[in-house]
């Protein structure tokens, strides 16, 4: 072959290696703080527009009437810009009979492709990823959202998001936070929440015998169910709360109605979810003018938070693009310390 061909002939870029990071190693890269660190990055992204993600379809094998037992599949397709950078799926299963068989609910991988050729770089067990991307979520929504002393944080459920919530308040930032109480049906799950918290904290962390005990006297209360249908109710909340519904089925609709800001991640998005919220919004009986903001708008300062003693509502369904952020970064971290080239993920 001459040295004019050889010189014209256009060498293809390497192909990285296909990196698989295990829930195990991702637990241990992504601290509380890392992910409020990166979520609040993606609602930055977010709010500057600079993302491309489309509703999420769902499978369900058995249709919704049998998704006790056959489950779901929820594809998350994504791409989030700024120095983020990430392109890929995130892939969710939810099975809620498993909880029966001692295995947990939901389980999932997210895919990240290269951004610059396509190729598929790693697959990343989402399992803790979700659950502490969720709980930076709640933290970003108390911060930017609840009132600036004497926090009274009522936790409703205490599922693995609940759990990763109550630690993330007190990991991530230093917050005037009086006392937790948590109440979830199942006595011991609660217990562990309070048995892990309580040795880092000399905040008062407790159960509470009731949910409507638990939320009696808070300003904060935050709701990580898998799937009650509305029993908490208008009487059982103090005027001037925050509501951060991660399940929003919890609140009956008056709830939803009186609140000054009705507030979510992404409109579009959470407009196509099967749950209360968006539910009363198509329906009409809330006019698509009391829809407040995004998120990443309050984030930004586009917006303002919180003002005076307001009943605010928020419905942060969980964004794709946050968990693709998280996975790009654990990736970048991983291969920086194993000393390889960095992924274009």
């Amino acid at each position: 072959m001459s040295v004019e061909i050889l010189a014209n002939r256009r060498i293809p870029p390497a192909t990285p290696q296909m990196v698989w990071i295990s829930d195990q190693l991702a637990s241990r890269i992504v601290t509380a703080g890392f992910a409020y660190q990166t979520v609040m990055e993606a609602f930055l992204v977010h709010a500057a527009g600079d993302f491309v993600q489309p509703p999420k379809p769902f499978v369900r094998p058995g249709g919704a009437a049998k998704e006790y037992e056959l489950g779901y599949l929820v594809s998350m397709p994504a791409y989030v810009g700024g120095s983020l950078n990430a392109l890929g799926a995130k892939l969710i299963t939810g099975f809620p009979i498993n909880l029966t068989r001692g295995i947990p609910r939901a389980s999932g991988v997210i895919v990240l492709f290269d951004t610059t050729t396509g190729v598929p770089a790693a697959i990343v067990d989402c399992r803790t990823i979700s659950a502490r991307g969720a709980a930076a979520t709640a933290s970003i929504c108390v911060d930017c959202l609840g009132a600036k002393t004497s926090l009274r944080v009522a936790v409703l459920g205490a599922g693995p998001i609940a759990h990763e919530t109550v630690i993330s308040l007190f990991m991530t930032k230093s917050r005037p936070i009086d006392s937790v109480l948590i109440f979830d049906p199942v006595g011991d799950r609660a217990r562990a929440i309070v048995e892990a918290v309580s040795p880092f904290t000399d905040v008062p962390v407790q159960l509470a015998p009731s949910a409507r005990q638990c939320v009696a006297d808070a300003n904060v209360v935050i709701a990580a169910t898998t799937g009650a249908k509305a029993y908490v109710q208008q009487d059982w909340l103090n005027d001037g709360w925050l509501i951060i519904a991660l399940s929003s089925d919890d609140f009956v609709p008056d709830i939803i109605q009186s609140a000054n800001k009705l507030i979510c991640d992404d409109f579009v998005q959470n407009d196509q979810e099967d749950m209360l919220f968006p539910r009363l919004v198509r329906s009409g009986a809330i006019g698509p003018e009391r829809l407040y903001g995004e998120l990443g708008l309050i984030v930004a300062g586009r917006i303002a938070g919180r003002e005076g003693g307001e009943r605010i509502f928020v419905n942060p369904t969980g964004m794709a693009i946050q968990d693709l952020a998280i996975a790009a970064r654990v990736c970048a971290t991983e291969a920086c310390r194993a000393g390889a080239r960095p992924l274009t993920c």
